[in-house]
C-alpha cells in the first residue's frame, strides 16, 4: 500500500483507565478516543495536561455519566476530565503506545 501524506491525521485508539479501588485493586474502564497526530515539535507542553490533550484529542466514544448517558466530546468536558490524574495517565499512555508502533513478538 502506498504511503499517503495527509495534512491532518487522525486515528481512533482504545484507552484504558485504571483507578484505585478498595482492597488494593484497580477498576479498569475502557473507551475509544480520536487522536490527532501532532509533531513533537508542535506540542505546547508548558501549560499542563489540558493544553497537551487539547492539541491531540478530537473526540471520543464510550464515555458515559453515572446514569449511563453518553458524554459528548467538548473542550469543556476535556478540561474537566484533564483534572483526573488516572484519566490523564490513560490518555497519555494510549497516545504514546499508538505512536510507538507495533510491538515485536517473541
Amino acid at each position: 500500500m502506498a504511503f499517503v501524506r495527509k495534512k491532518v491525521k487522525t486515528f481512533k485508539w482504545p484507552v484504558k483507565v485504571e483507578e484505585p479501588a478498595d482492597g488494593g485493586v484497580y477498576e479498569v474502564s475502557t473507551f475509544d478516543v480520536i487522536f490527532k497526530r501532532v509533531a513533537a515539535s508542535e506540542l505546547k507542553q508548558d501549560n499542563g495536561d489540558y493544553e497537551v490533550l487539547s492539541q491531540i484529542v478530537c473526540g471520543w466514544e464510550g464515555i458515559e455519566d453515572e446514569s449511563g448517558k453518553p458524554i459528548a466530546f467538548s473542550q469543556k468536558t476535556l478540561k474537566e476530565l484533564s483534572d483526573d490524574a488516572c484519566w490523564v495517565r490513560g490518555m497519555t499512555n494510549a497516545y504514546l503506545d499508538a505512536l510507538a508502533g507495533a510491538k515485536e513478538g517473541n
